[in-house]
């Protein structure tokens, strides 16, 4: 910021120590280093304000930019549906055969139909790829029945400790 040399510095604090003398130059310069301590906090305070303004109008672009592809997004797939939606409408027409246009062919809907074709479409369930495993209630029973097979004890009450050890309670109190 300022370019000042070491003996320029020096001279100015021997200006200084002959003008304010050396009772008053101690606080002089605390006040003058808390000034420069505001100045820097401020500046950086300023610069701090700029950069989050500047980050915040990047964020609105970048919102904008995400609410226009969605809007997009949302515009292409409603056109999709829309699209669906006629093919399933004339999909679900019936289709004329050649009896309906006067033709005298004698074929009848078995000739082109597969079996099933005049199914109509619903839920199938498919057999499981996996086993059920066993519920908690014979997991548990089974553990029981191999603690005792191997004689431990139910409850290791003696070994388990609800509460703290006892320890705190006998450290010294200080008393105010």
């Amino acid at each position: 910021m300022f370019d000042f040399s070491l003996g320029e510095l020096g001279l100015i604090g021997v200006v200084a120590l002959v003008v304010l003398g050396p009772e008053r130059l101690p606080r002089v310069a605390r006040t003058v280093g808390e000034w420069l301590g505001k100045a820097q906090r401020y500046v950086n305070q300023v610069k701090a304000d700029i950069h989050r303004e500047m980050e915040l109008a990047e964020l609105k672009r970048l919102q904008e930019e995400a609410r226009a592809a969605a809007q997009s997004l949302q515009s292409s797939v409603q056109e999709l549906q829309g699209e669906l939606h006629r093919t399933a409408s004339e999909l679900s027409m019936p289709l004329a055969t050649p009896a309906d246009e006067g033709s005298s062919s004698t074929a009848t809907a078995t000739d082109y139909a597969f079996e099933g074709a005049g199914d109509s479409w619903g839920r199938r369930t498919f057999p499981r790829r996996y086993k059920l495993g066993p519920s908690v209630d014979e997991l548990a029973e089974e553990l029981a029945r191999l603690k005792r097979q191997l004689a431990l004890p139910d409850a290791y009450t003696a070994t388990r400790r609800k509460y703290a050890p006892r320890a705190r309670i006998n450290r010294p109190r200080i008393r105010r």
